[in-house]
């Protein structure tokens, strides 16, 4: 129930103007994103050259450019400047996340937005307040778990549904890389190519989103009530539920007695703090990192840790040169169906088993500060490894899935 009656259609526009400017601006390619790289990436003159050897091809293939003037910018500045202004951006979109978490909910927008994302808060019986980062999860999964955060800051949701929703968060930002990871593989390997990997990346999500609010309502949920009751009386969903009306009702009054913006910033202001507090470190480290060529080193490094023997022997080639960027994986690929190497299905394979073993260092390089920040040290670092050995273990068997269609 909406907080505010007198001016609360002033507040749900304001707070619709907020939800409308972090949307356009997050699309217009502004925001960091929290789970995944661009599928894209670039990479360097001297890298391509390297490596153009390894995978020589009777065609030479285009990449199609699809980033903006801003990003182009961006890369094009020294390696420390950009990355202090990828940090003062992150910064920035975290504590939008922040603040547009306490916005809606104050304004009593929350409710309505809920709706929207009402069968994933039913399934995982998690609290309304985890619709909108739902939502925005589309665009931007760092201002989505800064929501979460935020909403976890204030009692309206407990460890159980931060968790859960941080994992669907991470679940659902993938529907929106879906054409940065399809569209320059349909490019170079055609339709049927296309068709199968978009398939088994969303079973693969759709899967693990379900998975995940089961486990949690049904599995996690009554365990953590069992543990609750064995330290004292046993509590009730009505209990539980009438606690939590009653806490909504103390915050609308001391809301109503404050002001709107006073209170977001008065709910908002702790929690930016700590998560500021926790973001500069970890991505000074990572960035770090990056500059002394430690994820050059994985990259090249982590590929050859396992065998392919399942797989042609032109994988030995396509994928390290996936682990650099994936058009430059697909292009590898098609060059080897054009001479007749191998099958449009076996190229299909091996992208998917690549994206299977160079995922983990991206996702290192660019989500973990993210997670460390809104999570803090140890959730966040659990979170992130988590998340990664899920997606892949997805993967895996949709994948399985699909050479089982293909071979059956």
């Amino acid at each position: 129930m909406p907080m505010f009656r007198g001016d609360n259609l002033v507040q749900m526009t304001l707070a619709a103007m907020v939800v409308l400017l972090v949307a356009v601006s997050v699309s217009a390619g502004t925001a960091p994103v929290a789970e995944t790289s661009p599928a894209g990436a670039e990479i360097s003159a001297s890298t391509q050259a390297a490596t153009a050897p390894a995978i020589s091809a009777p065609a030479t293939r285009k990449r199609p450019s699809s980033s903006s003037a801003f990003t182009k910018w961006k890369r094009r500045l020294p390696f420390w400047p950009r990355k202090g202004f990828l940090l003062m951006e992150l910064s920035v979109f975290i504590s939008i996340g922040v603040l547009l978490a306490q916005v809606l909910e104050v304004s009593g927008v929350v409710g309505y937005l809920a709706i929207i994302a009402w069968p994933l808060t039913k399934l995982g019986k998690l609290d309304k307040v985890t619709g909108p980062a739902f939502l925005m999860a589309f665009q931007s999964g760092a201002i989505a778990n800064s929501m979460l955060v935020s909403s976890r800051a204030q009692g309206s949701i407990d460890h159980r549904q931060l968790y859960t929703s941080v994992f669907v968060v991470s679940c659902l930002s993938l529907f929106a890389h879906l054409p940065t990871y399809i569209l320059p593989i349909g490019s170079v390997l055609g339709p049927r190519a296309t068709a199968a990997l978009f398939s088994v990346r969303l079973v693969a999500i759709s899967a693990e989103i379900f998975l995940i609010l089961i486990v949690s309502r049904f599995i996690i949920q009554p365990w953590l009530r069992r543990r609750v009751s064995a330290g004292g009386p046993a509590v009730t969903t009505e209990q539980l539920a009438a606690a939590e009306e009653s806490r909504r009702k103390a915050e609308a009054r001391l809301t109503r007695r404050a002001g709107f913006w006073p209170t977001v910033w008065k709910r908002s202001r702790r929690t930016m703090a700590r998560l500021i507090m926790y973001l500069v470190p970890s991505y000074v480290l990572m960035a770090t990192l990056e500059y002394n060529g430690c994820f050059s080193w994985l990259t090249k490094t982590v590929p050859g840790l396992f065998g392919y023997s399942f797989l042609p022997a032109e994988s030995a080639a396509i994928i390290p040169a996936q682990a650099l960027s994936l058009y430059s994986g697909a292009a590898a690929a098609a060059n080897f169906v054009d001479s007749g190497a191998i099958t449009v299905e076996q190229a299909v394979m091996i992208i998917l088993v690549g994206s299977m073993v160079t995922a983990p260092v991206r996702t290192l390089k660019h989500a973990l500060p993210t997670y460390l920040a809104v999570l803090g040290p140890r959730a966040g670092l659990v979170m992130a490894v988590s998340a990664q050995v899920l997606r892949v273990a997805f993967l895996a068997a949709c994948t399985g899935g699909l050479w089982i269609i293909w071979n059956g």
